[in-house]
């Protein structure tokens, strides 16, 4: 059975990221020490993920995207993998200073070669701004992030389902 069709077998069931990650044991369910190991690897993609971000390298960034990347966001907007991209370039152009990057998994679901993160970020960078002036811009945001097995490494393949968003510019809620 593909990615997708467990992902969205997933999601019709109702299996929350919390509930599905304890130990299963069998037929394809992931068991603690999986959900550990692959826990470990997600959390040094993420570290590539942020290292990339720092360089401003947008072929880094989108190297850990798959091929059939997008991204739905809080208004229901999607992006596919090109308008991510572009969005990327937009905003790494907009960016004079990185202050902190953090991506902290907070839950991991495992189906088969598919892994649900429930992930909060924060992003601390000085940056443009309408005004045309830098400003200190903070943002915060928690939000599902989809993996898939690739041959050799996990790929981002989706990303929706964004909470708790924030965004301060100089210390004012925006």
């Amino acid at each position: 059975m593909g990615m997708k069709k467990i992902f969205m077998m997933v999601l019709a069931v109702g299996c929350g990221a919390v509930a599905c990650a304890t130990a299963q044991g069998s037929r394809g369910s992931a068991t603690t020490s999986s959900v550990e190991q692959v826990r470990t690897e997600l959390a040094r993609l993420y570290q590539v993920n942020a290292d990339a971000f720092r360089r401003y390298d947008v072929p880094g960034v989108m190297a850990l995207r798959a091929p059939d990347f997008h991204t739905v966001a809080a208004d229901g907007t999607a992006r596919d993998r090109a308008g991510m991209e572009q969005y990327t370039i937009g905003l790494m152009n907009g960016i004079k200073k990185w202050n902190e990057l953090t991506f902290t998994i907070d839950s991991l679901t495992l189906v088969g070669d598919t892994a649900i993160a429930i992930v909060s970020q924060h992003l601390d960078r000085m940056a443009l701004r309408p005004d045309n002036q830098v400003h200190h811009v903070e943002t915060w945001v928690t939000q599902r992030e989809t993996w898939i097995k690739s041959k050799s490494s996990w790929l981002m393949w989706r990303v929706d389902q964004l909470r708790n968003q924030r965004r301060l510019v100089d210390g004012t809620a925006q």
